[in-house]
């Protein structure tokens, strides 16, 4: 049986009984096959395909994880309204003694900023309502966060308060201590000994327009009483939800729970956050690359919107993603912006593009400014 092939009169396939493969016969005797050219025309349209296609695979992957981020900020606001409803407050940006002194496992307090035990942050409080029961029951509050017998549990790596997109790690850092300069400007950080190990946060509290930890150590007995700004002649109180020892309620709230920043993103690619705690005398700094300078304790917590008297004559509103990278502002790993938690548990991304006033104002709980249009 001969079969000729459509356009190539000259070539034959010949089939013979028991045969396992087809033989082909080209004019002149030789096999038909690819130019290099050919190959190489081939090759360069699939490298442009894959070079169209992973743009877009990567923006879908990015897509899940800024959608997965949405998923923590809304568990993370059904945890603090459930809180509320039995505590009848939200829980503090962390709890301390301002009347203790001493020494528990190597760490002395207070510190200037008068932090002392227990210092368990907001995240240990709500663990109840995050599923997280027996890891709350392990914890004893009426002891220091840091001490040693808190030490597995302050390395428990908790999926809610990790984004995906973050990447500057996930699996915990080592607590950095301040050893020159003061709480409002900490410097040469070194490690605790024995060291301490905290479990990372991708998401902080909302101090408000001020920073609780930069304040003067007269001052930083009550973060809710006004300090006096001798430089601008103001008072000036800490205006948002959470910093330490905090005890808002709903009913505080008078600019409205919807108008008003509660959490957000703080990516470990700029500094190292927890939800476990704080320690007295920590530093909180940035990581390599990034112009800003350390923060003490609090900042292990918490992020301010600013513009803070206590900064410098040039005082800075730092949006989320400014690109200065306070280690106390809100920022993270998303293009243009970060996500953010509203008192009524609803989320928003904000562009680092914002208002910066309207940053500002979204960041106080009592102020009374009236947003036209939201963030």
């Amino acid at each position: 049986m001969h079969i000729f092939l459509c356009g190539l009169p000259d070539a034959e396939v010949s089939h013979k009984k028991g045969d396992r493969f087809l033989k082909m016969r080209w004019p002149n005797g030789s096999r038909r096959a690819f130019t290099l050219v050919e190959l190489l025309v081939v090759i360069a349209i699939i490298g442009l395909l894959v070079g169209l296609l992973l743009p877009a695979v990567q923006a879908v992957r990015e897509a899940a994880r800024r959608s997965q981020c949405t998923n923590n900020l809304k568990q993370m606001g059904l945890a603090l309204q459930q809180y509320h409803d039995v505590r009848q407050m939200f829980p503090s940006a962390y709890v301390g003694d301002i009347t203790l002194s001493g020494t528990i496992s190597g760490v002395q307090y207070p510190d200037d900023n008068r932090n002392g035990p227990s210092g368990f942050a907001w995240g240990s409080l709500i663990l109840p309502f995050l599923e997280q029961e027996p890891l709350f029951q392990s914890l004893d509050f009426s002891v220091a966060c840091w001490s040693s017998q808190h030490a597995d549990a302050a390395r428990k790596k908790i999926a809610v308060f990790l984004c995906p997109s973050a990447a500057g790690g996930s699996d915990g850092f080592v607590v950095q201590r301040w050893t020159s300069g003061s709480s409002a400007a900490p410097s040469n950080p070194n490690a605790f000994s024995p060291q301490i190990y905290f479990s990372h946060s991708h998401y902080v509290t909302n101090a408000g327009i001020h920073q609780p930890w930069g304040r003067a150590a007269a001052y930083s007995s009550d973060f809710s009483l006004p300090e006096p700004i001798a430089s601008t002649g103001e008072s000036v109180v800490q205006e948002g939800p959470f910093y330490r020892n905090s005890k808002i309620r709903i009913a505080d709230v008078i600019d409205g729970l919807s108008n008003t920043v509660f959490l957000g993103e703080h990516t470990s690619s700029l500094s190292n956050k927890t939800w476990f705690g704080t320690v007295p005398f920590a530093a909180t700094c940035p990581k390599p690359g990034w112009p800003s300078e350390c923060n003490s304790a609090g900042c292990l917590v918490g992020a301010h919107s600013g513009p803070d008297t206590h900064d410098h004559p040039q005082v800075i509103i730092h949006a989320p993603n400014h690109p200065f990278g306070h280690t106390d502002q809100m920022h993270s790993d998303h293009a243009g912006g970060a996500q953010v938690l509203m008192g009524d548990g609803s989320t928003r991304f904000v562009s680092q593009f914002t208002n910066p006033f309207v940053w500002v104002a979204v960041s106080t709980c009592a102020t009374g400014e009236i947003i036209d249009g939201g963030l």
